[in-house]
């Protein structure tokens, strides 16, 4: 049988592709959130905000650059699904009307001998 809707295909597959960009990138980004809250830069941080770095523990840093990692790859993960979801519907509505389509074949190729039969 003929493959109809090429283009829900290739949309299907490009929202796949998007959703591991979006993992990919939301791990990188969560990284760097990390890597910043761990190096100290979240003293320059408290800067922009008008507060005083010194006033506050070392440890400010490291805990939030933790927490905006954790929160960063659940978001990610969270992102990923939604759009790998989005594609594999996508695949599952084109295999629906597949099924549907092939079955009403069949059903038309059975439907003349199921005619000729004699009645009982």
């Amino acid at each position: 049988m003929e493959n109809k809707f090429r283009v829900l295909r290739i949309i299907g597959t490009l929202w796949k592709i998007l959703a591991w960009i979006a993992l990919i990138g939301g791990i990188l980004l969560a990284i760097g959130v990390l890597l910043i809250g761990i190096l100290g830069s979240g003293g320059i941080i408290l800067r922009q905000f008008g507060q005083d770095p010194s006033l506050m523990p070392g440890a400010v840093g490291v805990v939030s650059g933790i927490a905006g990692f954790i929160i960063s790859v659940i978001i990610s993960i969270i992102y990923f699904l939604m759009l790998y979801a989005v594609g594999e519907l996508i695949y599952l509505l084109l295999a629906i009307e597949e099924n549907t389509r092939q079955t009403m074949h069949l059903m038309r190729e059975e439907a003349p001998e199921a005619s000729s039969m004699p009645s009982r």
